[in-house]
């Protein structure tokens, strides 16, 4: 790369420099300018044509951790929102026809806004789990009442209180119509890996269960608390595991009124006062 005094070789050869003088005074500043410049116009490219992420792909790997004790990687794009399709081994598909891929909206100017198609595919998304909104709700896919069923919730922090809103909770009818979790066996499980950063999430190898328990949990729309097996304060500590989550498997269910649909609204540390 070329430096400030080379330049000055263009310079007429009869004018005398001292070290002090600058003939282009204002050289960095443009630089600067034209690198954000340049920076700007990238971003915005990559903004245009950023990736879609809709939930079409659940993860059945997660059926390891409670049939093996093990989970080989986990993807995490995110805590709430699109993209969490690898966070639960079923996800409910929307009924009627889904909007076109490429319809981002006639409002939709910002890109960093879901897309319609997104959102629809990720209507009952594990990303509702913690939206901090009970009327929307993680809904299993499969047929009957989803026993068996997994979901992992990944922005908990497993040392202090955790609590759940089972069921669907946007409405009373709703959540009497839909199945809500009864029996559910909880896991937590680590890993001590390299995290593998991503340009959109975080990849994690390598999971093993430490501890697992189950709970019976009260037919109630609100939320109740969920009882995490018992770790010491020195696991919660220790600096050399990278990741920590929490996983939940149906075992039995309150039956629904009018669907099978078993649904989970809301898994989130207990608010503090």
């Amino acid at each position: 790369m070329n430096t400030v005094t080379g330049w000055q070789d263009t310079c007429d050869s009869n004018v005398e420099l001292d070290s002090r003088y600058n003939p282009y005074p204002n050289m960095q500043t443009r630089i600067s300018a034209a690198l954000v410049l340049i920076l700007s116009l990238c971003s915005s490219e990559a903004l245009a044509q950023r990736d879609l992420f809709p939930c079409e792909n659940p993860n059945e790997e997660l059926y390891n951790i409670f049939e093996n004790g093990s989970l080989e990687r986990l993807y995490v794009h995110g805590c709430q929102g699109v993209g969490l399709d690898g966070l639960s081994t079923s996800i409910l598909m929307p009924s009627g026809t889904p909007p076109n891929q490429g319809d981002e909206g006639e409002d939709n100017e910002d890109l960093l806004q879901d897309t319609p198609y997104e959102s629809w595919t990720c209507r009952y998304s594990a990303g509702n789990l913690q939206d901090g909104d009970p009327a929307t709700a993680w809904v299993e896919g499969k047929d009957g009442q989803g026993l068996g069923e997994v979901i992992i919730i990944p922005c908990l922090d497993l040392s202090q209180p955790v609590e759940i809103w089972s069921g669907y909770g946007k409405s009373k009818n709703l959540f009497q119509f839909n199945s809500r979790p009864k029996e559910i066996e909880i896991a937590i499980l680590d890993t001590n890996s390299q995290i593998m950063y991503t340009q959109y999430g975080n990849e994690y190898l390598n999971l093993k269960v430490v501890k697992k328990g189950r709970q019976t949990l009260e037919d109630l729309n609100g939320y109740q608390s969920l009882y995490l097996p018992t770790l010491t304060d020195e696991y919660y500590t220790d600096e050399n595991i990278t990741g920590r989550f929490l996983a939940i498997k149906i075992l039995s269910v309150y039956p629904g009124s009018k669907w099978e649909d078993t649904c989970i609204s809301e898994v989130r540390n207990v608010e503090k006062d």
